[in-house]
């Protein structure tokens, strides 16, 4: 069963994400070079990354499960004369035609799922791009805390269920290594995969593994889910 859960932003207390990421900076520099036009800022929660995008010229479609992140888009939005289409639904399904983005950003977003889950995202961002588009996701690592030590709820043997007081309680969070990525990108060429220690967050000692993967769409292949050979 796919486990899905927004985040609760009511309860949201870092500024830290209405800021957009170091890698976004490059990436909007990389897809304006190479003239990519429509762009997906996949689970845009407060829309830090569909601003950006918008700002710098993009064709953008911000898309997340939490109603009060997409309300609060819309009303930047229009407060910004941005042009942004926001859309309100489940990562697992996009409601958009094969091959209509260019690019693609995930950012902090598709592990938010269970194993069963992330292939079918995976699956539907390789349907949605184009061929020769590119995307940008970042996925939690087996090297953190939250999944070796944490003691949370297990889900499956790649998910657990955080159980801690902020907006990801209780939201499931599935842990990638090397031969998975593998496995759920087989799709993509990749361009470059970066495995990445966080120490220091907002001045705070913390602790956490991430791994960036930036992929381009250049092939048709069926796509596997994590565990088949």
């Amino acid at each position: 069963m796919i486990k899905s859960k927004a985040w609760d932003w009511s309860i949201n207390k870092s500024g830290i994400w209405e800021i957009p990421s170091q890698d976004s900076y490059y990436l909007v520099q990389r897809w304006k070079e190479k003239n990519y036009v429509r762009f997906l800022d996949l689970g845009c929660g407060l829309g830090r990354h569909s601003f950006q995008f918008a700002r710098a010229g993009f064709s953008t479609f911000a898309f997340d499960l939490s109603s009060e992140a997409i309300d609060y888009v819309k009303r930047i939005a229009i407060r910004d004369s941005l042009h942004i289409q926001a859309d309100l639904g489940d990562m697992t399904n996009l409601p958009y035609e094969d091959s209509f983005f260019d690019c693609v950003l995930a950012y902090n977003v598709i592990s938010h799922t269970d194993t069963t889950g992330i292939a079918k995202v995976v699956t539907e961002i390789e349907r949605v791009l184009k061929v020769d588009g590119e995307m940008f996701v970042s996925l939690c690592s087996k090297n953190a805390w939250s999944y070796r030590d944490a003691g949370f709820p297990v889900l499956d043997e790649n998910t657990v269920r955080k159980i801690e007081d902020g907006p990801e309680n209780n939201i499931p969070h599935f842990f990638a290594d090397r031969t998975l990525i593998g496995q759920l990108f087989s799709g993509f060429e990749v361009e470059n995969l970066r495995h990445i220690q966080d120490m220091v967050v907002n001045k705070e000692e913390y602790e956490s593994w991430h791994y960036f993967l930036l992929g381009i769409r250049n092939r048709d292949q069926k796509h596997r889910n994590p565990g088949q050979s």
